[in-house]
């Protein structure tokens, strides 16, 4: 049934064109009714559609000012299917009191009643009150839009879309780095003079028809001091630096990037003779910027950067010196002769490179007698400059924290640990049981690491959680694996990596084995995996190539996969062996660490030859609460 009674008639006497606008609205946006002309009229147009109705409101703007326009309103339910909607007729009634009762703001009679024009003072109330209700919504839009605008520039610098960037720029006074600051770099630092000679004095070499350098690339590993050096050669060589990063030449807005490059360049025109360095500049000159991995606009920066570099205009007195990680995501065509002439690789420091940068920083601080360089330098093989660097601030801050006047030894070893092995976890709650656990699996590493031939020399062993493990084992390089390695070196590895595994299964029992072993499998799978695939080493068995899983058919990954396996097998029997045959040897170093929770190089040689360590223990074991267990004391 259709709910005929809600159709009233609305005669309109010169109705205002914005108030049916303004009634339609509130209408539709309700949701509860819908104005209709009289459908008698065959002269009305359509001019406005809503899409909460079946059906379209069709007015005629141009005859809203004829007298007696007749309109009527009409419910969306009976605009809806012809099935019966009883359980609606309640709704109904209120929709159309609501639109009555703002259809009488101005007035207008329904029923087929003419209303009266004149609005009293609370018809006039209503009107402001709604009227202010629809502007403070306006408002409230408005707002939204401009406060995510204002997100949206909130951290840009319109300077640098405006306005010259400021790069950081070092006259030839400013700079006090000199090149014996630079320590550590033994083996380029002839490269080094050479370049810096031709930099002091350019007509010495034009004159005789050589060309100076435009730029040098320095990589290597993060630490070892790139960006010192390149402070170094400009201050050697008495020329201004300005020192930027890759990053500052990205930007939300197109066109930016290049504008600074072009900004940067002038910056150093003004200040000849310049040495321009841009640190981590593999974020710039990447190939993925190039070669449509990344917007039009990255293109543009590296463009921009490699025509000034090496365009029609020519930059003398000015030389580039580009600092990365990752020599070998650089785009071909920045690093080419030309731009690019010289690439010079900063190594790692060597134990006398080491040695000289321990000499520089320690003569910093308040060091004991005891401390010595040499020592020190043997203690850290694989460290960095900005390593070394941050352990002796580490060891003098430990000692002031204890109330010392000055940092000893001990405070260095804490440094070294606490760099190598992390944070303790000191408050961690271990039942005696799951240390006397993992005293069995760091046991097992570390007589696997005394015993094989080949393996890193053992550092120290500990049962005290650090980072995310309950213990650890920790072996230092020989200098020469700092350069390369060998098989021997190689299944050594694997081997003590297997030793914890192998440990646990023997004496906790093969149902027992936690989940520490994870990480050492892991571990030994993937040395394995790296001396198959990448390595060849087993090139007899697996081929000799080196490729990734990818590149190669199934049925070869297949033949690696199995040499892995056989791999793996073999150090499992050689390690269960060893661990067999050394049971007294494990035996006692277990109780060893569960006793004193850390033990050094020197006493796990004292406990593998039966001596005693003058040390007080941390605990012992309770037998009335756990018995005998696994090993006994």
């Amino acid at each position: 049934m259709r709910s005929s009674g809600f159709q009233p008639r609305i005669v309109c006497d010169k109705i205002d064109c914005n108030f049916i606008d303004r009634i339609v609205s509130l209408l539709n946006r309700q949701e509860q009714a819908v104005l209709f002309t009289n459908k008698k009229d065959q002269q009305l147009r359509k001019c406005k559609t809503f899409t909460n109705c079946k059906r379209h409101l069709k007015v005629n703007l141009e005859i809203c000012s004829q007298p007696m326009i007749y309109l009527e309103l009409y419910d969306k339910y009976e605009l809806a299917s012809e099935s019966p909607r009883y359980e609606q007729a309640e709704k109904v009634r209120h929709q159309y009191e609501f639109a009555r009762d703002n259809l009488a703001l101005s007035g207008i009679a329904m029923d087929g009643q003419v209303g009266d024009q004149k609005m009293n003072s609370q018809t006039f109330a209503q009107l402001i009150l709604t009227s202010g209700i629809d502007l403070f919504f306006q408002m409230l839009f408005l707002g939204a839009i401009a406060m995510g605008m204002m997100m949206v520039f909130r951290n840009f610098d319109s300077k640098s879309l405006l306005d010259n960037y400021k790069f950081d720029t070092k006259k030839a006074k400013d700079i006090s780095q000199r090149l014996d600051d630079v320590k550590g770099i033994d083996e380029i630092k002839e490269e080094v003079e050479n370049l810096i000679k031709m930099i002091r004095e350019p007509e010495k070499y034009t004159s005789k028809g050589a060309k100076l350098h435009k730029g040098v690339l320095l990589y290597g590993r993060p630490g070892t001091g790139k960006t010192l050096l390149a402070r170094a050669i400009a201050g050697e060589a008495g020329t201004s630096f300005i020192y930027c990063t890759g990053s500052h030449f990205d930007e939300m807005f197109v066109g930016v990037g290049a504008k600074r490059v072009r900004e940067l360049f002038q910056e150093a025109k003004s200040n000849k003779p310049c040495i321009i360095f841009i640190d981590e500049i593999d974020t710039l000159l990447s190939k993925s910027r190039r070669f449509n991995s990344e917007h039009s606009s990255s293109r543009a920066t590296i463009n921009q950067l490699l025509a000034e570099m090496d365009g029609f205009e020519k930059n003398d007195q000015i030389m580039v010196i580009g600092a990365t990680n990752h020599e070998e995501i650089l785009d071909p065509a920045a690093v080419r002769p030309g731009r690019f002439d010289k690439k010079i690789h900063v190594p790692l420091p060597d134990i006398n490179g080491r040695e000289n940068i321990f000499d520089l920083y320690l003569n910093r601080i308040a060091k004991a007698v005891d401390v010595e360089s040499r020592k020190l330098a043997q203690m850290t093989p694989g460290f960095t400059g900005a390593e070394i660097e941050n352990l002796v601030n580490t060891a003098i801050t430990e000692a002031l924290h204890k109330y010392k006047e000055m940092a000893d030894m001990s405070d260095f070893e804490y440094a070294r640990d606490r760099i190598m092995m992390g944070i303790e976890r000191k408050k961690l709650s271990m039942t005696d049981k799951d240390r006397l656990n993992t005293a069995i699996h760091e046991a097992g590493h570390a007589i696997a690491c005394y015993f094989t031939p080949g393996a890193k020399k053992l550092y120290k062993a500990t049962i005290v959680a650090r980072g995310g493990s309950l213990g650890a084992t920790f072996m230092v390089p020989d200098e020469s694996d700092m350069l390369s390695t060998n098989k021997e070196k190689v299944l050594a590895n694997i081997d003590v990596a297997m030793g914890g595994h192998i440990a646990e299964k023997l004496y906790l029992g093969g149902e027992q084995i936690t989940t520490g072993c994870g990480s050492d499998l892991k571990n030994a799978t993937d040395i394995a995996y790296e001396a198959v695939r990448k390595y060849g080493m087993f090139g007899a068995e697996a081929g000799l190539m080196s490729t990734d899983s990818k590149e190669v058919s199934q049925e070869q990954n297949a033949i690696i996969d199995d040499k892995v396996k056989k791999i793996l097998d073999e150090s499992y029997e050689r390690v269960t062996k060893l661990l067999q045959k050394k049971d007294k040897e494990l035996r006692e170093l277990s109780k060893g660490l569960f006793h004193y929770d850390y033990l050094d190089h020197d006493e796990i040689e004292k406990v593998i030859n039966g001596k005693k360590i003058e040390k007080e223990k941390v605990r012992s074991w309770d037998y009335k609460t756990y018995g005998d267990y696994a090993i006994r004391f």
